[in-house]
């Protein structure tokens, strides 16, 4: 049993871990007591969308459906990111629907492109904020993810969930799967749960991701999610993500029977794996799909999803977000 599977199933040995589970969470503290004392930012309120747990919990579809929500309401947003799995030389770096994955890593190429809103990435979220404040003119900074970057000032902190898969065991890495204590969500101003499951908490708002389309790697074109579009049950499916399965899950819901292969979370499809690949239609994450080029087979679609919220927590999330720029500008003085 892998360690991470252990995590979220009763496993016993994995108290052999505890000792290295204390020291994580000691040394943790301390550099939050210390990285917070000395936190800096532009004068703009920053909203962190984070997590507690290691793995995939459905950030960036959320920080797409804000972005909407704030178009709505009239708010500027802009995004930073750590640019994971991106390798450049000069940071920071402004992110253009024409940027490679390469260079600026997937996730912010993905909203870059969804959104229609600036993302700028840097390691060091500090310079992403303060380039993002001084080139864009935007209200509000979403940093997808960076709750545990504590050398970041924010104005407000949303911990994102994944209620399907919950934070297993509770304990701490490596014991378990999390960063901070479960407690952590208590100092949350607001905590969102993907889907429903096994995990739930007093006063958070609940999303959805919804299926969307079934998007053609070749030529662009959008059809229905369901498999009467392709003319086959049977595809590829291919997840780089955190939590592969719940991709697969999804389609084998809209009624696909699969030929899985999970990847890492962040890992390209390569001509290894193309090749080990039947000629059934593949089937691959938008996040997969960004790191796609033209040595992909005709038959590749991704599948795009949808964070969705009922009315009234959508309105709530809009209010909140007004609320959180009018708070920093009385502070502030603007």
């Amino acid at each position: 049993m892998s360690l991470e599977r252990a995590w979220y199933q009763p496993a016993a040995w994995l108290t052999l871990l505890r000792p290295l589970s204390l020291l994580f969470g000691y040394l943790a503290k301390r550099r939050r007591i210390r990285l917070s004392a000395e936190a800096q930012g532009p004068c703009k309120p920053i909203l962190i969308i984070g997590n507690i747990a290691v793995g995939g919990s459905g950030k960036t579809p959320l920080i797409l459906a804000l972005a909407e929500i704030a178009k709505s309401r009239g708010i500027k947003v802009g995004v930073i990111s750590r640019g994971y799995g991106g390798q450049s030389k000069h940071y920071p770096l402004a992110v253009s629907p024409s940027s490679s994955a390469d260079q600026v890593g997937d996730e912010p190429l993905l909203i870059a492109r969804r959104a229609g809103v600036p993302v700028v990435v840097d390691p060091d979220r500090v310079s992403a904020a303060n380039y993002l404040a001084e080139n864009f003119p935007v209200d509000l900074i979403l940093s997808d993810d960076g709750l545990q970057h504590y050398a970041l000032k924010r104005s407000a902190e949303w911990i994102v969930v994944d209620a399907m898969r919950g934070l297993g065991n509770q304990k701490l890495l490596p014991e378990g799967p999390l960063r901070e204590p479960v407690s952590r969500l208590n100092e949350a101003a607001l905590v969102l749960l993907n889907g429903e499951g096994v995990f739930d908490y007093p006063g958070a708002i609940r999303f959805n991701l919804v299926p969307d389309q079934l998007v053609s790697l070749n030529t662009g074109d959008a059809l229905p999610a369901s498999f009467e579009v392709l003319g086959s049950t049977r595809v590829n499916a291919v997840a780089g993500i955190g939590d592969p399965n719940r991709f697969f899950n999804t389609l084998e819901l809209l009624g696909f029977s699969l030929n899985r292969y999970p990847l890492k979370d962040h890992q390209k499809i390569d001509s290894g794996l193309l090749a080990q690949i039947s000629n059934d239609p593949i089937i691959m994450t938008e996040k997969d799909a960004v790191k796609c080029g033209s040595e992909m087979p005709t038959n590749s679609w991704y599948l795009s999803v949808t964070a969705q919220f009922d009315a009234a927590s959508a309105t709530l999330l809009a209010d909140t977000l007004l609320d959180l720029i009018n708070d920093f500008g009385e502070q502030h003085g603007s």
